[in-house]
């Protein structure tokens, strides 16, 4: 199946994908899947929506809609998920909301809700250490975390990651590597749907993630505000 993985990379490794054109990715339940940029090029992320009438709009931030020229379905169908895009603007707006643009290449990225919080969560989610990459995929905005993260894998076993919320605006990133702890250092895209945050009201509020990276516990902290 093209463009689902794991793909394993090196540190300064991108994968190169074939020529441009648009592509989807089947999507299933399977939480030890991700995305990971998979061809040269990708300018956005997005979150690949199907409005009131049918049609599919991307939506690029908490505020601006993109038509896809050419592309009145889904490749996702109903479903709802981030994805990596290659997207050139046409200099045309369908209205004041929603710009054209051509999309040249799409691909999703593992979309999930939040977990529960439960007892023992180091065990019981795992406690495995992995990095957060600072680049420009690691964003909130949308009602979505969306990660890059970065960890050992050996391709012994899959990986499972869920984001649970330890407190009014903090949320903990679990991560359980199955043992398979040791081989290539590979990046992955996973995001998750904020279903479990209070409403901000309309208004940016910090939430703070937590991990356990190679170096311990660490954190950071984002803008965040709830979708509407």
């Amino acid at each position: 199946m093209k463009n689902k993985l794991f793909r394993f990379l090196g540190l300064a490794l991108l994968l190169v994908a074939g020529a441009c054109s648009l592509q989807s990715c089947d999507d299933d339940d399977d939480d030890n899947h991700y995305g990971i940029d998979p061809f040269l090029g990708a300018n956005a992320i997005v979150t690949v929506k199907t409005g009131s009438t049918g049609l599919c709009y991307l939506q690029l931030n908490d505020s601006v809609k993109l038509l896809p020229t050419g592309m009145k379905q889904s490749p996702y169908g109903n479903k709802e998920v981030r994805a990596l895009a290659i997207i050139r603007y046409t200099g045309e707006n369908a209205d004041k909301n929603y710009p054209c643009v051509y999309v040249d290449r799409l691909d999703s990225i593992r979309t999930k809700m939040m977990s529960p919080a439960v007892d023992n969560m180091d065990k019981v989610y795992g406690n495995d250490p992995l990095e957060i990459v600072n680049d420009w995929t690691t964003v909130c905005e949308d009602g979505y975390l969306t990660l890059r993260f970065r960890t050992y894998f050996g391709g012994a076993a899959t990986h499972t990651l869920r984001l649970v919320r330890t407190g009014d605006n903090t949320v903990t990133l679990y991560h359980d590597a199955n043992n398979d702890i040791q081989g290539r250092v590979g990046d992955g895209l996973i995001a998750f749907r904020l279903n479990d945050l209070p409403d901000t009201e309309g208004k940016y509020k910090d939430i703070t993630l937590k991990w356990t990276s190679f170096a311990g516990e660490k954190s950071v902290t984002f803008k965040y505000k709830t979708r509407k």
